[in-house]
């Protein structure tokens, strides 16, 4: 999967979606999705040949557990070979309501060099 195939996929689940974790802050709307690169890694074959891979922090926030669009957005990925692990947190808010927060990795192959 490339960079553009993740956020042509995400895009396309019908909520607001933003690149960057301040994506989660500044934007009212739920569910939403944010997504962020957090590793570099080369992935080697033999010889001197290697892909680049780039790690995504995919962050899935709602107001309730087990949102429908988040059993999409892994619908989706599954259709296309992908099974992250998902993991979840309830956030508690200061003031209002708390937020359901699942999050995934997604490896992307990039041309970093």
């Amino acid at each position: 999967m490339t960079k553009a195939e993740l956020s042509e996929l995400l895009h396309g689940i019908g909520v607001p979606v933003g690149e960057g974790e301040h994506f989660l802050d500044s934007s009212t709307e739920f569910p939403k999705i944010a997504y962020w690169e957090y590793l570099w890694s080369d992935d080697m074959a033999s010889g001197d040949d290697y892909e680049e891979l780039v790690a995504y922090q995919v962050s899935f926030v709602s107001r309730r557990p087990r949102d429908p669009k988040l059993i999409q957005l892994k619908r989706r990925l599954n259709n296309i070979g992908i099974h992250p692990d998902i993991n979840h947190e309830y956030v508690k808010a200061e003031n209002g309501p708390g937020e359901y927060h699942s999050y995934m990795q997604i490896d992307v192959t990039e041309a970093l060099t």
